[in-house]
């Protein structure tokens, strides 16, 4: 069956810019849920791992620790995840992370139209309109970005027809905060059940001569502590 062409409905998309705002220090509390997406199964089996090496160690197709997408200076994303050893599952989880780093790309030029988010999702598919959402809520309320941001407790599911896989992870935004462009200042705030949050992605092997995995779908859960806490 086709995967449906939206995980998260529109009513969720809209609060999306909430989520990454709260979670940053500042702004209004707030989740976005969507369900299981047809054609992908299988995100709560981890995938086996390769053998542990440094971020930067190799630089191969599939190794979510290096990317082409440059952050600025004080923005820090850190993957605590491991390295699938399927060549798919590895290129898909590569596509999970260049994925987050497209949107704080963009959040920190403040272009919901940056070419970064293009090239990590499938077009008009929710990946892209959750991403989107996040860029322009920010951007009206003035925001930038600075910090660190962690992803952790991975999962990747079963590649399902040779294109499809469910990728899912927790993000931890304690340490990373709003920053208002016009004056610089960083708006803190102390750590709170707002910083959790669980990412679902469903992503799709591009048909392209690169084969890359780009996000198609994506489900968000905001305050997910009984899942990412710890």
């Amino acid at each position: 069956m086709r995967p449906t062409r939206s995980a998260v409905p529109l009513a969720a998309v809209a609060v999306a810019a909430a989520l990454f705002v709260s979670g940053c220090g500042g702004g209004d509390d707030g989740d976005g849920k969507g369900g299981k997406i047809d054609g992908a199964e299988g995100a709560g089996k981890k995938s086996p791992s390769a053998d542990s090496s440094s971020p930067g160690e190799k630089d191969a197709p599939g190794d979510f620790r290096t990317s082409d997408i440059e952050l600025p200076d004080d923005v820090k994303l850190v993957f605590d995840w491991d390295q699938p050893s399927d060549p798919d599952k590895a290129a898909a989880l590569d596509g999970a992370a260049d994925y987050m780093r497209a949107q704080m790309h963009a959040v920190a030029n403040q272009d919901p139209k940056d070419a970064t988010l293009a090239k990590t999702t499938v077009p008009l598919e929710s990946a892209q309109e959750y991403a989107t959402a996040i860029v322009e809520g920010t951007s009206k309320k003035g925001y930038s970005v600075t910090g660190e941001e962690r992803y952790y407790k991975e999962r990747v599911g079963e590649v399902s027809k040779g294109d499809l896989v469910e990728v899912g992870y927790c993000v931890n935004q304690a340490k990373i905060f709003n920053k208002v462009v016009k004056t610089g200042k960083v708006i803190r705030n102390a750590p709170s059940d707002n910083s959790y949050l669980y990412f679902e992605l469903v992503m799709q092997k591009s048909s392209g001569a690169d084969e890359s995995w780009k996000a198609r779908t994506a489900s968000v859960t905001g305050r997910a502590v009984e899942k990412c806490a710890g």
